[in-house]
């Protein structure tokens, strides 16, 4: 993994540096594709939102759902908030909080077994459809209920089902400021999570392309993501952008070795709408290749702020881990 050096981070890293702030900040620029009819682009909401709160557990919390600190735990945390572990083998685990008292907080999964006493955490908001996108910060075509519009859509990977999300526009809405619509339930969506890891599809059915800006804090730790069988949609959480191998899929994925059908396929979708194949193979060691064109693809970029389709055949759902970001001193 690469250590920032980007000037797409904003200089707030100078502050960090001055000790002014503690964490690292930035902005990353997205870019949608469209070709006048319908055009797909995955995104992902790299940037992560401001640590408001970090402790160290006093007990294991291993065997359940709750972890307990000395003090100082906000008493108002509840499921807009995400936990995460900062350190150790279980580093990237997350789960969505419940709720808290001043000095346990209980999330919505049972950690992970054989956990110390002295875990690190970090606590913060989710990011969401709102804090990603803002009030239609890409300029997506909106929704008036008569034409055709861009969507936003989340997929469930658990039940292999995509929900679609529209900007409906003050005039429209009746909002001071406009509204995330959730088409299929018919109600505001400002608040949708989009979780850690994972990647968010833009349809789009105008002629142009758009270019965006997401802001937040660079996350410096790994992140756990779980794939299913089936699709998976999958963003990275790196502020300055990495490569295949860099992102350790190689040794995460289900290898191919040129015969069996159960190999995990990651896919890029090119602006032009062509799906790109790659995989894990055992090449002296396991490197991941790019079927198409059978050469290593070990160096193959994978942007910061986008996204891939990881398409799992027949084996059954895993965990894997996305480095975190390398901030140089």
């Amino acid at each position: 993994m690469k250590p920032i050096t980007s000037f797409a981070l904003l200089c707030a890293f100078a502050a960090v540096a001055q000790g002014a702030v503690t964490d690292p900040v930035g902005y990353i620029t997205h870019t949608i594709a469209a070709n006048g009819s319908s055009a797909d682009t995955y995104i992902s909401a790299t940037l992560v939102r401001p640590t408001e709160f970090a402790g160290t557990s006093t007990v294991t919390p291993s065997g359940g759902a709750t972890i307990t600190f000395a003090g100082g735990v906000p008493t108002d945390l509840d499921q807009s908030y995400v936990l995460e572990i900062t350190s150790g083998a279980s580093e990237g685990w997350w789960s969505t909080v419940v709720s808290s008292t001043a000095t346990t907080i209980v999330v919505n999964d049972d950690f992970p077994g054989g956990l110390p006493s002295g875990v690190t955490v970090a606590v913060r908001k989710h990011n969401t459809l709102h804090s990603f996108l803002g009030n239609n910060n890409p300029g997506l075509i909106d929704f008036n209920g008569e034409d055709a519009s861009d969507e936003v859509q989340i997929l469930d990977p658990v039940n292999q089902s995509a929900k679609s999300y529209v900007w409906v526009t003050p005039e429209n809405s009746g909002t001071p400021d406009g509204v995330w619509f959730d088409l299929a339930e018919s109600v505001e969506a400002n608040d949708v999570v989009i979780e850690p890891g994972t990647a968010v599809k833009v349809n789009r059915i105008g002629a142009t392309e758009l270019e965006f800006v997401s802001t937040g804090t660079v996350k410096e730790t790994a992140t756990q993501v779980d794939i299913y069988t089936n699709f998976n949609w999958v963003g990275t959480q790196l502020a300055v952008g990495s490569t295949l191998g860099e992102m350790q899929f190689a040794t995460q994925l289900n290898a191919f070795d040129g015969e069996n059908t159960d190999y995990d396929e990651l896919q890029f979708i090119r602006a032009n709408q062509t799906a790109e194949p790659f995989a894990a193979v055992d090449d002296g060691g396991l490197i991941m290749f790019d079927l198409s064109n059978s050469v290593d693809a070990s160096a193959e970029p994978f942007v910061e702020g986008t996204g891939v389709v990881i398409i799992r055949n027949e084996n059954p759902e895993s965990t894997i881990t996305i480095p975190g970001t390398e901030v140089a001193p």
